[in-house]
């Protein structure tokens, strides 16, 4: 069973450590019952969708195909077809902020755990929901990390980004939410997919570790910026609209600077809107499953060879 690491023994309830002990070797855990509240969580599934809708509606007034063009702003990223980014401020919606403040505190000792001595608090960056409709295809494998994030966190056991998912529906093992490909070791994981992507024979990706595991609405899945993942499809014939509210928190002075721009929709003309990318025209944003992420170009942290290459 994919998440037989959940119970130490037979009907056993995993402890904060154990979780600690597989979010640090695994880069991820799960805590597949619900923590937060039902209330909440019906709340907060109803804001991300009225706010993907006004969102949506803006981009079309302001002359973007809300649903066909690739576009990145400062509230909304159109990540891949029918897949979106949003960030929601938790300082103007209460329900929002009490929902991020208890998955903060449900994650927190975890996390403590996790990072042992090198633990320094946590400082809440951001948070939003990843929002999936019916057509949504699987995505690449990928990292939220970016490279200076990998090398920063090499240096400084405390320095540090985590993402707290709480999915707003029930997710089944296998289904439509996301999947984890842990690595031996997280400094390895850029290197480690690249290698993946170019089907190296030395690969140290282990293809049986792969788990898409099921979690509750209202449950926790928590895990470091440089671990692999992707979200799985979400299937035209039987899909429904999938939020995934997150929280990105820090530690040891980490930021992300990378995920979302600075830029406003609000910023740019109807022109430039227009001239945006269409999603399967092109190779600029290609719906599959080699749309972008932080791996292309150079592997930044490839181990050279004696002949020097990568």
């Amino acid at each position: 069973m994919a998440i037989a690491w959940l119970c130490a023994s037979v009907g056993a309830p995993v402890t904060i450590a154990q979780h600690g002990a597989h979010l640090h070797a695994s880069g991820y855990c799960i805590l597949p019952q619900p923590v937060i509240s039902a209330e909440s969580v019906s709340t907060a599934r109803r804001l991300c969708h009225t706010t993907l809708q006004r969102l949506l509606h803006e981009a079309e007034a302001a002359g973007c195909d809300p649903i066909e063009q690739m576009y990145i702003f400062d509230k909304v990223c159109h990540r891949q077809r029918n897949r979106w980014d949003l960030l929601i401020d938790a300082d103007s919606e209460p329900a929002w902020q009490g929902l991020i403040t208890a998955a903060i505190e449900a994650a927190t000792p975890i996390i403590r755990e996790a990072q042992g001595d090198a633990f320094s608090g946590l400082v809440p960056l951001m948070s939003g929901a990843v929002v999936s409709r019916p057509g949504a295809r699987v995505q690449r494998f990928h990292c939220d990390a970016t490279h200076s994030h990998f090398e920063a966190a090499r240096l400084d056991p405390s320095h540090r980004i985590y993402n707290i998912f709480v999915p707003l529906v029930d997710i089944e093992e296998d289904g439509d939410g996301t999947m984890f490909w842990p690595v031996p070791c997280l400094e390895e994981s850029t290197r480690a997919l690249a290698k993946h992507i170019l089907d190296s024979p030395d690969s140290c990706l282990d293809p049986n570790a792969i788990d898409a595991p099921s979690t509750a609405a209202g449950g926790l899945i928590i895990f470091d910026y440089r671990t692999i993942h992707r979200g799985l499809a979400n299937p035209d014939e039987t899909g429904r609209e999938r939020p995934v509210a997150y929280v990105a928190v820090a530690s040891g002075g980490a930021f992300d600077g990378y995920n979302f721009p600075k830029a406003s929709m609000r910023d740019v003309s109807r022109e430039q809107l227009q001239r945006l990318p269409f999603w399967n025209q092109g190779k600029a944003a290609c719906d599959s499953l080699d749309y972008y992420t932080e791996i292309e170009g150079a592997d930044e942290f490839a181990v050279l060879r004696e002949d020097g290459d990568a």
